[in-house]
């Protein structure tokens, strides 16, 4: 990096906390000059007026700090998701089930993202390993088509034809896997809780798990679309699969509406 550029991500961040703590320091180096030594409420004193005095000061700073971070995270985000786009697409179906977090999807935290390595898992089990890298080759072509044509659009990339069909099929296979409803669940449920992804020993979902009412609510988010297809159009979806796989599907949404 050259002098005159400025620093970015992380290292923004750690820019401005050296800056202001340099600051800070001076500030009492001089008042305990001025005044010989410095008592806890004087250095406390200090802090606070310090502390209002420089946010307005440093505000614009702030704010392209912040830009900069929030960049890069995206950025990151992009390249994460070009490497299994497709376990964000069907992520997209359920993640309004996540906790709110500030930039991505979520709302109810009735589940725990620590619940994806092992629902990605359970459906590359579930599917195929083939199957499913051919579902990540061909949901990176939806993306990479809608990041040239409008960005990161995630809602659009969600409805684009192409990825509904792509999920409808892998649905399909996915519900076929539960004709055995009860040893199934019993499955996915012991796979996601011994895959769960980590968590600091003071997170609010530390001692999280998957329960048999999470599942029910995992799997109608996840087969909402096809759903609603099966009302809207269910000739459609009876040419492409064929009767018997649309029967299987009716009755696993059936047997979810009963937990």
């Amino acid at each position: 990096m050259s002098s005159n550029e400025a620093p970015a991500g992380a290292k923004a961040c750690e820019a401005i906390a050296n800056t202001m703590i340099g600051h800070f320091t001076t500030r009492l180096e001089v008042e305990a000059a001025k005044r010989g030594a410095l008592s806890a409420a004087d250095i406390r004193q200090l802090a606070e007026s310090f502390m209002e005095i420089e946010f307005t000061r440093f505000q614009s700073t702030y704010r392209r700090s912040y830009d900069t971070c929030s960049a890069t995270r995206e950025a990151k985000q992009w390249e994460s998701t070009r490497k299994r786009p497709f376990d964000r697409v069907l992520m997209k179906s359920f993640a309004h089930l996540f906790p709110p977090r500030q930039g991505d999807d979520g709302g109810q935290g009735l589940l725990s993202r620590r619940v994806i390595p092992g629902f990605n898992l359970a459906i590359d089990k579930m599917i195929g390993p083939a199957l499913y890298e051919q579902c990540q080759r061909k949901s990176q072509a939806i993306l990479d088509r809608h990041r040239a044509n409008s960005g990161h659009d995630w809602d659009a990339i969600h409805a684009d034809p192409e990825t509904h069909a792509l999920t409808n099929d892998v649905l399909i296979v996915v519900a076929h896997y539960f004709a055995n409803f009860q040893r199934r669940r019993e499955w996915f449920l012991a796979l996601v809780n011994s895959h769960l992804a980590k968590a600091g020993s003071e997170a609010a979902d530390a001692h999280w798990q998957l329960t048999e009412h999470g599942f029910a609510e995992l799997m109608r988010a996840l087969f909402a679309d096809l759903r609603a297809a099966l009302i809207a159009s269910p000739l459609v979806l009876r040419r492409r699969y064929g009767d018997h796989t649309v029967e299987t599907v009716e009755a696993f949404l059936q047997r979810l509406e009963r937990e």
